[in-house]
């Protein structure tokens, strides 16, 4: 929780893995609430929260430029590149879209729309090879087999014979997402077919790729993203839901994992309401889905990680929902003026997500990680000492203070569970030195005996968290239960 692992390239590294911290978040901007969506188009950045469209400027400021529709649902957004001057917002079935620069009529900076000529309602907008791309859906919220393409580099006119139906499957499409100048439209828990522009026709550009078929459709339709070149989302068809892919090539990979896979059945939507972005940071590629149904409704957030090819999770510490967290406040990202911005899905919070940061908005993050089971064929054995390897002496300046107000180290949280983590011990303190003190360990004395133990080691001062490794030390006979997690991991890179 609010940690993720990274493989460590040196080979003379005390360990092959470490957990550093996930980025905390520092406002930058409050507009109307809740935040659903952004994008960067050419050095500026537009932000949607609540009806309101709105540019964000570099100095932490933002500007009214338009009303869009409002169903309080994530919205799409699309560009027509650097050559273009359009940004088309699909909000509550409807197409709007403002004018980035002055094409000689004196547009520039204002909002045109809902635009007409749209054959339904629509559901999302692509950008694909010249051509705006709407998935539609019929007038009453139901979904269709069709999308509609605009005129060639101009989303403000929809011909309503740019209708293309989908001829590979017969259910309706999930989602649609552009990818490599091509459409890979996604069925909705069924089948998915790719398109490219072959020009055929003026009013229906886009023909079916041959061998680009794929037994897999979409069960969460705002999961999918575009990262590591390529699409992810969560997939199903008429055997179930509820898997991870990527595409490799036309092909179908699974990244998901039995566990994540259990999780998520037991969430009240399962993982069809699954929503997410993408970004990239320090050499990782993340990809995040919140799901809004799970912990009681106050959500939770996995993440997966395309460099270490695991997943982790993400809480915002709320006091709320399972062990007090809910989801990540985040839901939607912009990589705009060399910063990460991410919009809050609870109000109109627009955020600065960075590494050096070590609380979520001024509330402190609660970082975890649960070790494997410490067991031998089910013997009863003596833990002598545990000692996490974590990085000393990075105290922040001026120093935190106890009650007393007196200058302390960081402190580090142990507890344990000896019944496979129905129940738990107290924690129990270890300081992990003051600024300058590099040669303080993290090690806890005398802790029983267990036949079955799980560790867990948990965070919340505001310092740069950097677990190397954790030792045990145990008796009688008792050597290394299973194969250390860092293993496991380099051998998958």
């Amino acid at each position: 929780m609010n940690l993720y692992p990274e493989t460590i390239e040196s080979p003379t590294a005390k360990s092959q893995m470490a957990l550093y911290c996930t980025p905390g978040l520092t406002l930058f901007v409050n507009v109307f609430s809740p935040i659903r969506g952004l994008i960067q188009v050419n050095g500026r950045c537009f932000a949607v929260g609540a009806e309101n469209f709105y540019e964000i400027f570099k100095d932490g400021t933002a500007q009214f430029r338009g009303a869009v529709g409002n169903d309080f649902q994530p919205v799409t957004m699309a560009t027509n590149g650097t050559a273009g001057n359009q940004v088309a917002i699909c909000s509550a079935g409807q197409i709007f879209v403002f004018y980035l620069k002055d094409t000689g009529n004196n547009v520039a900076n204002t909002m045109v729309g809902p635009v007409g000529g749209l054959q339904g309602e629509a559901a999302s907008i692509q950008f694909c090879d010249g051509y705006g791309v709407a998935q539609l859906r019929a007038l009453d919220g139901t979904g269709t087999n069709k999308f509609q393409v605009s005129i060639l580099e101009d989303m403000t006119q929809w011909n309503p014979l740019s209708v293309q139906q989908v001829s590979a499957f017969s259910e309706n499409i999930g989602a649609i997402i552009q990818v490599f100048r091509q459409l890979f439209v996604l069925g909705l828990n069924g089948h998915s077919q790719v398109y490219y522009n072959s020009g055929a026709s003026q009013y229906t550009p886009f023909d079916v790729i041959q061998g680009a078929f794929m037994e897999e459709g979409i069960s969460a339709p705002l999961s999918v993203c575009v990262l590591d070149n390529a699409p992810f989302w969560i997939g199903g068809n008429a055997n179930g839901n509820g898997i991870a892919f990527r595409a490799n090539g036309y092909t179908p990979l699974r990244i998901s994992n039995f566990a994540i896979e259990t999780e998520w059945a037991t969430y009240p939507k399962k993982c069809t309401d699954a929503i997410g972005y993408s970004y990239r940071d320090q050499g990782h590629t993340f990809w995040v889905l919140r799901f809004p149904s799970a912990n009681g409704g106050f959500g939770k957030t996995w993440v997966y990680d395309v460099a270490a090819q695991a997943w982790h999770e993400r809480g915002y510490l709320s006091g709320n929902g399972y062990s007090g967290f809910s989801a990540h406040l985040s839901q939607c990202h912009a990589f705009a003026f060399g910063l990460h911005l991410v919009g809050d899905w609870n109000s109109g919070n627009i955020y600065s997500m960075a590494q050096g940061v070590l609380t979520d908005n001024g509330t402190p993050i609660r970082r975890l990680r649960r070790a494997p089971h410490i067991s031998s064929e089910d013997q009863r054995i003596f833990h002598a000492q545990m000692q996490v390897a974590v990085e000393v002496g990075d105290a922040p300046q001026p120093p935190l203070l106890d009650g007393a107000g007196n200058a302390r180290a960081p402190q580090m949280m142990l507890r344990w569970s000896d019944d496979s983590g129905r129940t738990w011990s107290n924690e129990h303190w270890t300081g992990t030195g003051e600024a300058g003190q590099f040669l303080v360990r993290a090690y806890w004395n005398r802790m029983g005996y267990a036949r079955d133990r799980v560790y867990e080691v948990s965070m919340t001062d505001p310092v740069q968290w950097r677990i190397i490794d954790a030792y045990l030390r145990a008796n009688p006979g008792f050597t290394e239960p299973t194969e250390r997690y860092a293993n496991q991991i380099a051998k998958m890179s």
